[in-house]
């Protein structure tokens, strides 16, 4: 319960009796209340930044001989996901807001623990096809510290949803439900397995991250409008909508499949 029993009305700070271990406060001045908000909304936007240098997927692109417009899908794919809170520029936070967020995170993590489980699984059913392949020992490797650092990243990712689903029990009726019903109603919009990515958040979030995952054949089309039907096969055309919307996107990552301006007159 987020609301203290007991105490004198006109006292600064009241002990009752320890429930379940845990020693409980009187309920205090809105101002303070409001303080102490600030404090905790804060310190979980602090120690979610501090978490997310673990993440092993940030850096999508290539260091080298990739285009520009996959630098800014990049960009915009991490504005997208971490969609309405600025972690590092905000100043106040609302505990809706942060609880959203969470609930977003861990339902993006959730997806892409069961996305990777599934393509074991496809792996391990298919493996006469692929018993030839020739891997190289530093894909091995490179593939292997991916999966660790995933593995340290969302077990992390858990513990400090943990803590802060918590943490929202000791703050007031209004800021504990807001948070608790933010967190659920965005949890609950993990997409079903097998739909993929372009199911999942927003629908330009979806767009984003086709883009980003499938960079090289997207870069090898030879229009917008065929960049439009890959991704109405692939994503759906309730989730893609029409050209124009397509053709808005390209302009603002900056990819132009031909160059600007009248081809030159035959002589």
């Amino acid at each position: 319960m987020s609301a203290c029993m007991g105490g004198a009305a006109g006292s600064k700070v009241v002990t009752d009796a320890a429930f379940n271990g845990v020693k409980s406060k009187a309920v205090q001045p809105k101002d303070y209340a409001s303080k102490e908000r600030d404090k905790w909304l804060n310190r979980l936007a602090k120690e979610f930044l501090m978490l997310d240098a673990l993440f092993p997927f940030k850096d999508f692109a290539p260091k080298q001989n990739c285009p520009q417009w996959l630098g800014r899908v990049e960009q915009e794919y991490f504005v997208a996901m971490y969609r309405g809170v600025d972690l590092k520029g905000a100043t106040k936070f609302t505990p809706t807001g942060l609880g959203g967020f969470f609930g977003y995170q861990c339902a993006y993590a959730v997806w892409m623990v069961e996305w990777l489980e599934a393509q074991i699984e496809i792996g391990k059913r298919n493996a006469e096809k692929h018993k030839d392949a020739v891997v190289s020992k530093e894909k091995c490797e490179e593939v292997l510290r991916i999966l660790c650092r995933f593995s340290e990243w969302y077990g992390a990712l858990r513990r400090l949803a943990g803590r802060a689903l918590k943490s929202c029990v000791y703050h007031s009726y209004e800021d504990m439900a807001g948070f608790l019903a933010a967190y659920s109603k965005a949890f609950s919009k993990k997409p079903r397995l097998g739909v993929g990515m372009g199911d999942f958040g927003s629908t330009t979030f979806g767009i984003y991250h086709f883009m980003l995952w499938h960079w090289r054949a997207v870069d090898q089309l030879d229009s917008v409008r065929a960049l439009h039907e890959l991704l109405r096969r692939s994503m759906g055309e309730h989730r893609v909508g029409d050209l124009k919307r397509i053709e808005k996107i390209c302009q603002r990552i900056g990819l132009h499949y031909r160059k600007p301006g009248r081809p030159k007159a035959s002589k």
